[in-house]
């Protein structure tokens, strides 16, 4: 997945293999640094890796994020909508975020539109947050999941 020019076309570029095990290690430290971070995203009836998703944060970021990576032969099946749900809901209930938020390529439709889908408001642009460019600020608070959920 890591090496797949399109599915990495919005997330910095491709990785060899040694910057997907630097990538693997970073994101299991974030767990012990900081108590959330990305997961592995399997087929639930085969568990075929398909990605990652989960809460990320870097320093000097507005808030944690909400992020996912899907294969480019999965997508449009609706799972990085299903696992930026699952990561929301958890943040919520299990960190007690008061604020989840995701930084969007302008340029990626599909993940401005799951962003859309799962009730973030568009809060303006960024022309860098950490190593990222040509950002959409999206965020959605509790009160406003809570509202839109039903608790």
């Amino acid at each position: 997945m890591n090496a797949d020019d399109e599915t990495m076309r919005y997330l910095n570029g491709t990785f060899d293999r040694d910057g997907t095990e630097r990538l693997i290690t970073h994101l299991i430290g974030m767990w012990a640094l900081l108590g959330h971070g990305m997961w592995a995203v399997e087929d639930k009836a085969t568990g075929e890796f398909l990605g990652r998703a989960g809460l990320y944060y870097g320093t000097g970021w507005p808030g944690v994020e909400v992020a996912v990576s899907i294969r480019r032969d999965r997508w449009r099946e609706g799972l990085g909508t299903e696992a930026c749900r699952a990561a929301i809901i958890w943040g919520f209930a299990t960190l007690t975020l008061n604020k989840i938020v995701t930084f969007t390529n302008r340029g990626n439709v599909g993940m401005n539109g799951v962003a859309r889908k799962l009730g973030m408001t568009f809060q303006g642009e960024a022309s860098a947050i950490g190593p990222w460019r040509d950002n959409n600020i999206y965020a959605i608070t509790r009160a406003e999941w809570e509202a839109r959920t039903g608790g």
